[in-house]
């Protein structure tokens, strides 16, 4: 099947969108200090009743987790830290290539504005490295008749 030619826009801006993110990722790297500017990859997917936004977090542990959704529904904010545990830098003489990022992390996702939230019904589970954010969405009463008075 074709694709439309709002389809390949959309995913000509998410691709220029995550080439972007990578490249500021690297600047910011680059000149910081302690090295601990990263943010995990994110797909966002509705089906029938809920809206999904799924986290790449491997290595963060739920406990180093934070998610909160505005006030306003439209923004998903996830912040936590992956430490290196127990893996030793001992003995590194170079790297040759790095691009497991570690310590603090902050993404901000908006979620489309034509999807309304049930905000009651959120919830996050933490599977073989992702983090499964599920926003139940408003079922509509459908038609709703407004009563005429004399």
């Amino acid at each position: 099947m074709p694709k439309f030619y709002d389809d390949i826009l959309d995913d000509i801006e998410r691709e220029m969108l995550r080439i972007s993110d990578d490249m500021l990722v690297q600047i910011f790297r680059l000149h910081s200090t302690t090295g601990e500017v990263w943010s995990p990859r994110v797909d966002i997917y509705e089906t029938k009743d809920k809206l999904v936004v799924k986290i790449c977090a491997a290595g963060v542990k739920p406990d180093n987790l934070d998610i909160s959704l505005s006030p306003d529904d439209r923004f998903l904010t996830i912040r936590g830290v992956r430490s290196e545990g127990n893996m030793l830098r001992k003995g590194v003489v170079r790297y040759y290539q790095l691009e497991v990022y570690y310590g603090p992390f902050e993404r901000v996702v908006a979620l489309p504005e034509s999807v309304k939230i049930n905000r009651d019904q959120l919830h996050a589970a933490y599977k073989e490295g992702f983090i499964i954010v599920t926003l139940p969405k408003k079922q509509s009463d459908g038609v709703r008749r407004v009563p005429i008075s004399d």
